[in-house]
């Protein structure tokens, strides 16, 4: 049987607290990785660690708000503490904006480029020592990044720096880290379950304009992040996967 081993690997996630970073985190957990596990809910955060520890995994919170302050050395200091070193890192922080263009303010703007791209950039910059040699870098995007959607300009414009930015670094840092790009489209966490609620019927026209015929749960991605980050990605770098069922294939064909 083959299986994703990621034992004896340190991996630290960001927007562990909730969504795709928490079942990353878990996931992680479960092929045997060491989780540093970050996020701003310390009660949230906290959950997701006890899960991981009542299935037998090792994972430590870390609490830090990555849009401020010197959160970036602190997350790093714990995953030296922890390990020593980083193999894996997974950006999957994010943060939402559907503001119009034209009611899109520049603190909105600014609070979307914080974490998208600002925060990731520094909290890479700050693990360079500690990366080992093979390791991994995971940034987050979106399909949005590629495909228009409105009214979501402001969180395409950060999703698609981060992309331009890891298609650099996957270059730059090579052949020591492998970087890569993770593009979800709609998936099932509790930020497009608001999405859905604030907009009555976009998830039917989600699901009908999506070939496999269902919404996709954050495992989809978790998984896909491990095996990038496991010896059995090891030929995977400068990519972008696009993880929506086929939702972008399809466009907006009848």
């Amino acid at each position: 049987m083959v299986s994703i081993d990621l034992g004896g690997r340190i991996a630290v996630v960001t927007g562990a607290s909730s969504g795709m970073g928490a079942e990353t985190a878990r996931v992680m957990a479960r092929c045997g990785a060491t989780v540093v596990a970050t996020g701003r809910d310390q009660g949230r955060l906290d959950a997701v660690v006890e899960e991981i520890a009542a299935e037998g995994g090792t994972a430590v919170a870390v609490v830090a708000d990555l849009a401020h302050g010197d959160s970036a050395q602190a997350i790093v200091a714990a995953a030296e503490k922890v390990g020593g070193r980083i193999d894996i890192l997974a950006l999957a922080a994010g943060h939402f904006v559907s503001t119009p263009f034209a009611s899109t303010s520049a603190q909105e703007l600014d609070d979307v480029w914080a974490v998208h791209v600002r925060a990731p950039f520094l909290l890479l910059q700050s693990a360079l020592p500690l990366l080992s040699e093979g390791s991994s870098v995971l940034f987050f995007s979106s399909t949005v990044a590629q495909v228009g959607f409105a009214p979501y300009a402001a969180y395409s414009a950060g999703k698609g720096a981060i992309e331009a930015l890891a298609k650099s670094l996957s270059i730059e840092l090579a052949p020591r880290t492998r970087v890569n790009v993770l593009a979800p489209g709609f998936t099932g966490t509790p930020m497009v379950f608001k999405q859905f609620a604030d907009a009555p019927g976009l998830e039917d026209g989600i699901v009908a304009k999506t070939p496999v015929g269902f919404l996709g749960g954050p495992e989809s991605i978790a998984y896909l992040a491990a095996y990038l980050a496991s010896d059995m990605g090891g030929y995977v770098a400068g990519t972008r996967m696009v993880v929506d069922g086929g939702w972008t294939a399809q466009g907006w064909q009848p």
